[in-house]
């Protein structure tokens, strides 16, 4: 049951209130006091939902009482009582000290009281669930907080080992590069240098970032090579019932974007089909990529480059399939890859 604390200087006043309220006395828990300090020590050690009090009193004012409470106990609902000729003197207290509501005595009736108190409890009772409910959202929000802190921090440690590693392996690139392709002018270099970066930001991407599902990898390769308008088309062909394992399909994805990044380095147009398949318990995607041999073929005019970017992709394609098979004829090539589920090409 809420408290109501009813403050007045005057004794005759409070035995008037007990008797007005004695009907009530199940359904509000009122409490009399004569004397402040008694009414702002019993609002400091207890809750009390509504405080009633005389404006004017000797020793502290009811303004200095409202001003004690909103300190102590800011959720309590203050309600100022005053006589009826005292009314022009207070309402510049009303609109200062943050009252709910003024009510003049004398009291006649019960209810020039009672009403008073019911609308206050029921405005305390309705701060006191938006309080409750603020308390929650503030609790829930925390919790996230901690949550996104935790998964922020978890993200950082996994970009940084990732980086460090994309960094080793783009010095052993370079390196590689460096060594191999002295022959090649400064434009050429530039090129395959990075061509074999972007091969190896795919590589993070697909294999040690992210896991997604088949339809996302087709879509993801789809917007990347597939343009008729261009005279550029790649078709997949999925001839696997049942889904494909994350491990197995994060390779199966990278070795198709190997090939289709192959086709789009090398050839100005082309036709590339890719088949996914199993037999027994190996994954297998074959590759057939057609090009014309009409007008300009090559994107690439540098054979040296051509060579060297062709080379660098079969090496990562070996490096994820457990077998990996290539044949060249006229004007096509085919590339059988086997993975394996679980195998040790991780």
């Amino acid at each position: 049951m809420d408290t109501v604390v009813i403050l007045d200087h005057d004794s005759n006043g409070i035995e008037s209130y007990k008797r007005m309220l004695a009907s009530c006395q199940d359904e509000i828990d009122c409490k009399f006091f004569q004397y402040p300090e008694e009414a702002l020590e019993y609002v400091k050690n207890y809750p009390v939902a509504v405080l009633i009090s005389e404006l004017n009193m000797p020793i502290m004012s009811g303004k200095e009482v409202f001003e004690m409470v909103e300190m102590l106990s800011p959720f309590t609902v203050r309600i100022a009582m005053t006589q009826i000729d005292d009314v022009a003197d207070t309402l510049e207290i009303f609109n200062k000290a943050r009252i709910f509501k003024m009510i003049l005595k004398p009291f006649f009736i019960v209810e020039d009281i009672l009403k008073p108190i019911q609308e206050a409890l029921e405005y305390y009772r309705i701060q006191e669930k938006e309080e409750k409910q603020r308390k929650k959202m503030e609790q829930e929000l925390e919790v996230m907080n901690r949550n996104i802190q935790k998964l922020s921090e978890q993200l950082e440690q996994k970009r940084q080992k990732h980086e460090g590693i994309y960094q080793v392996a783009v010095g052993v690139i370079r390196g590689n590069l460096n060594s191999e392709i002295k022959g090649l002018d400064p434009g050429e270099s530039a090129y395959a240098s990075a061509a074999c970066e972007e091969l190896l930001q795919e590589f993070m991407r697909y294999y040690m970032y992210e896991e997604h599902s088949y339809q996302y990898h087709m879509e993801h390769t789809h917007n990347l090579f597939h343009h008729p308008e261009e005279n550029c088309v790649l078709q997949v062909q999925n001839k696997i019932n049942g889904e494909i394992p994350s491990n197995v399909m994060s390779k199966i994805a990278y070795e198709m974007f190997l090939g289709g990044y192959l086709c789009q380095q090398l050839f100005r147009n082309y036709r590339t089909v890719m088949v996914i398949e199993k037999e027994g318990t190996v994954y297998v995607l074959r590759m057939f990529c057609q090009y014309s041999e009409k007008g300009a073929l090559y994107k690439i005019e540098s054979e040296k480059v051509r060579s060297l970017i062709r080379n660098v992709i079969e090496e990562i394609a070996k490096s994820l399939a457990d077998r990996l098979v290539s044949g060249v004829k006229d004007q096509q090539f085919a590339v059988k890859a086997y993975i394996k589920e679980g195998g040790h090409h991780e």
